[in-house]
């Protein structure tokens, strides 16, 4: 029986259901959940979910996750996310503190901790203290977790920490508009985009991935709204209509209402 099957037979077990049990609430056959537990099938992604959504809080979800973390990074083949991943898990942020992380890591450690209560809690509180590093890479972190609440929480820590909304509309805008940083972090605290960068900043309104990345599009459009008025509130009316994070809702309703969304 290898790791991680051994740790999802002790979960279902813990629980007081069998196979059998399990197969129900899974939509997998017994057979199938029994292989996966003694370790002659790989347990996938789909697999690991369908176990924590069965078991709930009776699941040891930290043990869990640190066994199917290779599993879920698989996808991204991203090495650091799931280093950062490990370290988040058990409390440790040291490698937050290095550098800004990218929107693509961002994403991997979010889809690796995004539901461990415990992960999130130690986020959320290294958003508002510490150096700027962690308190940005953090805030990145939550912004990717797939919850409108958790999206609304990153999103304050940008609004109200000046030196987390400079870094992280810079990172959005050397991503979104391929701009070096230096030239970037430039059009993080003024205006001057060209109609294009408009257009690029305005599909940003709908990345459903990044709470704070539509945030950032949102305020920097409000700033850059004379380049193309007509589009970019166009853009905010439509984005108005999907955005389902309540702090991106009230800038959104601010930048239309014609009021600077950092002075809400």
């Amino acid at each position: 029986m290898n790791h991680l099957g051994a740790i999802l037979r002790e979960a279902r077990v813990k629980a007081g259901l069998s196979l059998a049990g399990m197969a129900k609430r899974t939509g997998y056959s017994r057979s199938y959940i029994g292989n996966i537990e003694t370790g002659e099938r790989q347990a996938t992604p789909d697999v690991i979910r369908k176990y924590e959504e069965a078991l709930g809080e009776d699941l040891n979800r930290r043990s869990l996750l640190m066994g199917s973390l290779g599993i879920l990074a698989a996808d991204s083949a991203d090495d650091t996310a799931t280093a950062i991943a490990h370290e988040v898990s058990n409390g440790r942020y040291g490698l937050l503190t290095e550098l800004q992380t990218s929107h693509a890591t961002d994403r991997g450690i979010a889809a690796l901790v995004g539901r461990d209560a415990a992960s999130l809690a130690s986020l959320t509180k290294w958003s508002g203290r510490g150096n700027p590093l962690l308190r940005v890479n953090a805030a990145g972190i939550l912004a990717k977790v797939p919850s409108p609440v958790v999206g609304s929480e990153a999103v304050t820590v940008l609004r109200n920490d000046g030196h987390v909304r400079e870094l992280y509309v810079t990172a959005v805008l050397s991503r979104v508009l391929a701009l070096p940083w230096n030239e970037a972090a430039g059009f993080a605290t003024a205006d001057g985009l060209n109609e294009q960068q408009v257009g690029k900043l305005t599909n940003e309104l709908g990345n459903q991935y990044d709470a704070g990345a539509r945030w950032c599009a949102a305020v920097t459009l409000y700033r850059n709204r004379s380049a193309n008025h007509e589009a970019v509130t166009g853009s905010l009316l439509a984005a108005l209509r999907t955005e389902t994070a309540t702090e991106n809702v009230r800038t959104i309703g601010a930048a239309l209402a014609g009021v600077d969304p950092l002075k809400l």
